[in-house]
């Protein structure tokens, strides 16, 4: 059974017979922030904090091969740079599996034909090159992204900065944090205190995926 789950920010072993898959413990503490935000998502999954993007695959691989049967996984990867190659990844890794459409659909996959039920979110919105960060940042409407964007160009222009292209909205999303009372909280904590605007189309969305795929 997969264990590492997070749930209430800490890591504890878990028995449910539904699992999520995530890159990282930010992507665990966000989507279980969006989670709670949503009274009518139900959380009968655990959380499982892989360390990566391609340990992410290489523990959906041994979850398929395990004797002991999962009723539904869900996994959720960054599209990085190229949305399309990361489902193409995605696709030849469960081939043995699903079968699975020639395209990622705009508003997530649930596979339904066989067990394990299997679902994929590729962040930010299953369309667009990015991360998680793009979709936490477009619902945390408080955060004046442009302003922030400024500041570190200007950060740029001096030579403070060494952070890679891609991660850019996660140094704005840092810094923003890094502003507020306390600096150097948890990034838990951080979440916890910015209100997110669930009436963007993309959190519409994610929040039916979500329901499909553990309802």
């Amino acid at each position: 059974m997969p264990h590492n789950c997070m749930r209430k920010h800490v890591e504890i072993e878990c028995e449910k017979k539904s699992v999520l898959l995530l890159e990282g413990s930010d992507d665990c503490h966000i989507i279980d922030k969006f989670c709670k935000d949503n009274d009518d998502i139900k959380t009968n999954f655990g959380f499982y904090n892989c360390g990566g993007d391609s340990k992410v695959l290489s523990k959906l691989n041994a979850l398929l091969k395990s004797e002991v049967p999962l009723e539904v996984i869900g996994i959720i990867l960054d599209a990085d740079k190229d949305v399309d190659a990361r489902y193409q990844q995605i696709k030849k890794k469960v081939e043995n599996f699903y079968k699975l459409p020639l395209s990622m659909p705009n508003n997530g996959l649930v596979h339904t034909e066989k067990k394990p039920r299997l679902g994929i979110w590729i962040m930010p919105n299953n369309q667009d090159n990015g991360a998680l960060e793009e979709f936490y940042l477009e619902l945390a409407t408080d955060i004046d992204k442009n302003f922030i964007d400024d500041i570190i160009k200007q950060a740029d222009s001096k030579g403070l900065t060494s952070f890679k292209t891609q991660h850019r909205n996660k140094a704005i999303m840092r810094t923003y944090f890094a502003w507020q009372d306390k600096p150097g909280m948890p990034l838990y904590s951080a979440i916890n205190k910015i209100a997110l605007n669930n009436n963007e189309y993309v959190a519409k969305a994610f929040k039916v995926w979500l329901i499909k795929l553990f309802s």
